[in-house]
């Protein structure tokens, strides 16, 4: 279980891995002790089957398609626009309450 875990950790910080294709899943999956009825499993994404061979419950698996480039869990999130500025009537009684 402790491959399984070692695995899914660095899936979550590994942003080529966590974007990867089914095939270079496979690869990297080939590179762990994980058995290759859970391999399987965890490619179909099939939780039912990974908690079951693994004895638990509760199993939490993300695996994200490939999004737009430049976006990611290492990239700036969308631009945000600031707020038209106050009129100055309403800027004026802003900084008397402040």
């Amino acid at each position: 279980m402790l491959d399984v875990i070692d695995f899914m950790e660095r899936m979550g910080g590994d942003a080529q891995l966590s974007q990867a294709s089914p095939s270079e899943l496979t690869l990297a999956l080939a590179d762990t002790g994980i058995s290759t009825e859970l391999q399987s499993a965890m490619l179909a994404r099939d939780a039912q089957q990974v908690e079951m061979l693994l004895g638990t419950k509760a199993v939490c698996m993300l695996v994200a398609p490939p999004g737009p480039p430049g976006f990611g869990p290492h990239h700036a999130p969308f631009p945000v626009a600031p707020p038209p500025p106050l009129p100055e009537e309403e800027w004026e009684q802003y900084q008397g309450e402040h």
